[in-house]
């Protein structure tokens, strides 16, 4: 099979501090001592905030990682999955006491198929859950994967970029709270023209039932009618990495498999985006992943990082801070001082079988760099 492997034109830029060759030190001048290691931590605290201590009880029971305990089939089609749900807070302006959620297939947990909001508050005393959808596509692109990293949690996002969908009335249970929506709701999918909606949890499982209704009155669809879809923790879905020099590593896939060695070309799909959910490069957009050797000295200290110990078939995710980024750099559509966040996915590991390559300089900045 004949393939063709294509450079990056954004990530393919000079190591922040500089990789190339320094000139020698005066022998006066001492060494400058080496950088620690960098190292793992613990989950930084999310700034979740809450108006009173039923209301913060109650989110911290839907906080977390959740999976279906059985498949569950499309309201329009045929095909069926289990379902990972995560939730995390969220600090939103111009709303309070606020949660965001995603859905995805238990094979795609990288790319939801639906993102939205929870937000429990009180009417007339009592405790009401209600969900929003995202309005635009950008700040869907900015908020994903955040419900899994909610310390990144984007400041972009304000009250304008979510609209309210539905009200479920809440009340205490023995373990925990369940409810039903007071009113139907309007719904447009699988020939509904309203629905209503239920969920009950206690901090190890959610239920949520959801029902379709036709112009007669007559269910058009249901998801979970008899019991509800049964959600259920499971928190090792997915691991997330945290270091002290703010580099965030997300682990999606780790297949068993031989991690890339010095020297390995590597061979990579990515796709780069700031924290505001702009994207400035993708090698998915150009149908060819990008091949390297690895380690690369002409690629930013974070990218490098992230990717080590990755095998065939690995998806991960890694949020990169200015420092091991561009830093202070305009570096083309990456503005100075910016956080930026790429999704791999090393596609095949090839051995490198022609011995030593040549040494050569690192590639010089694109536009906006050093050495324009």
């Amino acid at each position: 099979m004949n393939t063709r492997w294509i450079a990056a034109p954004i990530i393919a830029l000079t190591l922040v501090g500089g990789a190339a060759a320094q000139d020698e030190q005066p022998a006066a001048r001492p060494a400058a001592a080496p950088k620690p290691e960098p190292k793992l931590i613990d989950p930084p605290a999310a700034n979740a905030t809450y108006s009173d201590e039923e209301i913060a009880k109650a989110a911290k029971m839907l906080t977390g990682m959740w999976i279906t305990a059985a498949p569950v089939s499309q309201i329009e089609g045929d095909d069926s999955s289990n379902i990972v749900m995560t939730v995390g807070p969220a600090l939103v302006a111009g709303h309070s006491d606020m949660l965001y959620c995603e859905l995805a297939r238990e094979d795609s947990v990288a790319t939801p198929y639906r993102q939205f909001f929870y937000q429990i508050y009180r009417f007339k005393g009592q405790l009401r859950l209600r969900t929003y959808d995202v309005r635009s596509e950008q700040a869907s692109q900015a908020l994903m994967g955040m419900s899994m990293i909610p310390v990144m949690f984007p400041q972009t996002i304000t009250a304008s970029d979510m609209y309210p969908t539905i009200d479920i009335d809440l009340k205490a249970t023995k373990n925990g709270y369940e409810g039903k929506s007071p009113a139907a709701y309007p719904d447009h999918r699988g020939g509904a023209v309203q629905m209503t909606s239920s969920i009950a949890f206690d901090g190890q499982t959610i239920s949520v039932t959801d029902i379709g209704y036709g112009p007669e009155g007559d269910v058009a669809w249901e998801v979970g009618r008899d019991g509800g879809v049964e959600f259920k923790r499971d928190d090792s879905l997915v691991s997330v990495d945290y270091y002290d020099d703010r580099l965030i590593i997300v682990h999606f896939v780790e297949p068993e498999g031989e991690p890339i060695q010095d020297g390995d070309w590597m061979v990579i799909h990515y796709l780069g985006r700031l924290t505001d959910g702009t994207k400035f490069d993708a090698s998915f957009d150009r149908g060819e992943p990008f091949r390297y050797k690895y380690p690369a000295t002409n690629l930013v200290q974070g990218w490098n990082r992230g990717v080590e110990g990755m095998v065939k078939g690995s998806r991960r995710r890694v949020v990169i801070p200015p420092a091991l980024g561009w830093g202070e750099r305009a570096m083309g559509p990456i503005p100075p001082n910016s956080t930026v966040i790429f999704d791999v996915e090393c596609v095949f590991i090839e051995k490198d079988t022609a011995g030593p390559a040549p040494t050569t300089e690192p590639a010089q900045p694109a536009a906006g760099g050093e050495g324009e």
